[in-house]
């Protein structure tokens, strides 16, 4: 009994690894431009899918095809950035909404209408079982703790020793007097979403091999997983995030497993609904942030 547990809480571990790095991009992205990212999950879908047609297209091995994903999602990104995501900074809450909301239809449409709406076949990654303390994991799920691990670690290096590192932390807290004071709020913003968008896009990479199949729709799904993890993280924080999304994946793991399979997509917002009847404003400090 206490093993099936124990192996359960090790799978709610990678899936809150999964959800960690997807998060913690959309969370800072709040953080700086004050606005929930609803296209989030779709730069999750654009990585795997430019991972994917490296893989079947151009024959290339996984690392490459990981790295490919990644770069052709910053390069949408930059484009999305400059065009959209700059122009949002400072703007009311709505705004950022109807226009995230509008690019994650035109970002979905056009991979459907590109690949097709149907289900695709994932075919990189390490599969292979390792056993670590006792328990037996694929490679890729060993991989996934420890691309969060180091995520997170460099996030947290970054935003304290970085000169752009530093700009996010205040422009996540003072816009106006970070334009007063002469930092380019805009490019500040560009390069938070770019960053944001990039994490979600490795995210996705890394989960397609656990995955199996990957299709347009895909990011849906992640996008309103992770709306859960950085409201009960308490928005814009991104240690919270972490254990926020530790917490999910754990709490959808054990449901899973003991209360039934289709239970597991509600336990997200069930937790939320807890959580914010306990905490208002989440686990962690929205004051905070970075």
């Amino acid at each position: 009994m206490l093993t099936m547990i124990a192996e359960q809480i090790v799978n709610g571990i990678v899936s809150g690894s999964v959800y960690a790095i997807v998060a913690v991009g959309m969370t800072m992205i709040f953080g700086v431009l004050r606005a929930i990212n609803f296209a989030h999950g779709e730069y999750y879908m654009l990585g795997t899918f430019g991972a994917w047609f490296a893989i079947e297209y151009l024959e290339l091995p996984y690392p490459v095809a990981l790295v490919i994903g990644v770069i052709a999602t910053a390069v949408i990104a930059v484009v999305v950035g400059k065009f959209v995501m700059q122009r949002i900074v400072g703007a009311p809450p709505e705004t950022g909404v109807l226009a995230t909301l509008g690019i994650a239809l035109v970002l979905q449409n056009t991979v459907i209408l590109m690949f097709g709406g149907g289900y695709k076949f994932f075919s990189g990654g390490y599969i292979e079982p390792v056993s670590i303390f006792g328990f037996t994991l694929a490679e890729q799920r060993v991989l996934i703790i420890i691309v969060c691990i180091l995520v997170f670690v460099g996030l947290e290096v970054i935003v304290t020793y970085s000169r752009i590192g530093k700009a996010m932390r205040a422009v996540s807290q003072n816009i106006e007097c970070c334009a007063v004071v002469g930092i380019d709020v805009p490019q500040v913003a560009l390069r938070t979403f770019i960053l944001g968008a990039c994490l979600a896009a490795l995210s996705g990479v890394l989960t397609a091999p656990v995955n199996v199949s990957v299709y347009g729709g895909m990011g849906e799904i992640i996008t309103f997983k992770t709306l859960p993890v950085i409201i009960m993280g308490g928005l814009g924080n991104v240690r919270g995030t972490f254990f926020a999304a530790m917490i999910l994946g754990i709490a959808e793991s054990l449901v899973a497993t003991y209360v039934g399979l289709q239970f597991r997509d509600t336990v997200g917002f069930a937790t939320l609904m807890l959580v914010l009847m306990w905490r208002p404003h989440g686990l962690f400090s929205m004051q905070a942030r970075f």
